[in-house]
């Protein structure tokens, strides 16, 4: 990683630390509410449609947030809207663990609308000061967000259990977005020239009409579909077969771990491949 620190000209520790604890925010405030959703519906008497609802608001807020998140960040540069990304994460962690089913709603939908510009922008902030490091860059990110989630999901039933309840559990996790917003913060002092413009080829309608960008959103949007699915019910799932709060928790954790793994081996595939088709057919496949 010290190539990548010596390319960077601005306290590039600090940057990647930076990067590294938003990519934590991002995966864990999401994952750590799956296995508390049966304890969170019994608390308020949830119907299944409305515990349906309550999970697919963040990939709502996902499709409705992630096309603004450009103009977000030509507005007001990509450091700063990643800041805004946290503190939208913390307000929505503040308000879901409130004692009131219509603010767990707002709360979730709020952090979904985080997440969704933080998913757009970060990836964006690597290509652009990374940019003879991406493929690292990018593992140390999938890594960093696997782990992450992994540690949430297996910890957040525990400390409920331990007297917490499931609303300290996931107040709890704004630890992490807090972190991000500190080491953040001198990040947020600096806004780039041009951020996320791209190239003429692919500026305003052309990427309409490229083929390969609708290859890629079809190929990505679906992978997605099938990952938040089974992230936002598999604990309920579990638990309907007998499983222990704790046991689901665990075995939901260990998931996310195995969404670690590839994070190893993306900077030496990455680096040797010119064309990831069939790394992506593969990927599909398995």
């Amino acid at each position: 990683m010290s190539s990548v620190i010596s390319s960077t000209g601005r306290r590039p520790a600090l940057l990647i630390a930076g990067i590294l604890l938003i990519a934590t925010t991002l995966r864990v405030v999401f994952t750590g509410a799956a296995p508390l959703l049966d304890a969170i519906r019994s608390d308020y008497g949830l119907t299944t449609a409305q515990t349906g609802l309550l999970t697919t608001l963040p990939l709502l807020a996902f499709g409705l947030v992630s096309p603004l998140a450009a103009g977000v960040a030509r507005r007001f540069g990509m450091e700063r809207s990643l800041l805004l990304a946290m503190l939208l994460i913390c307000a929505g962690i503040a308000l879901r663990s409130l004692p009131s089913a219509a603010l767990l709603f707002i709360g979730t939908a709020v952090i979904g609308c985080g997440i969704a510009l933080g998913n757009v922008l970060l990836p964006g902030l690597i290509k652009r000061d990374f940019s003879q490091h991406v493929a690292r860059m990018t593992g140390a990110y999938s890594l960093t967000m696997g782990g992450a989630a992994a540690l949430g999901s297996a910890l957040v039933v525990p400390v409920a259990m331990a007297g917490f309840g499931w609303r300290g559990a996931l107040l709890l996790l704004m630890v992490f977005p807090l972190l991000a917003l500190l080491s953040w913060l001198p990040q947020s002092r600096r806004r780039a020239e041009a951020p996320l413009t791209g190239s003429g080829a692919m500026h305003n309608r052309g990427i309409w009409r490229s083929a390969l960008a609708w290859q890629v959103t079809l190929f990505l949007g679906i992978n997605s579909l099938v990952y938040y699915v089974i992230i936002g019910w598999l604990p309920s799932i579990l638990q309907s077969m007998g499983y222990s709060e704790a046991q689901a928790g665990s075995l939901h954790g260990l998931l996310q771990l195995a969404t670690a793994a590839p994070g190893l081996a993306i900077p030496l595939i990455l680096h040797r491949l010119r064309d990831q088709r069939g790394i992506a057919v593969l990927v599909a496949l398995m």
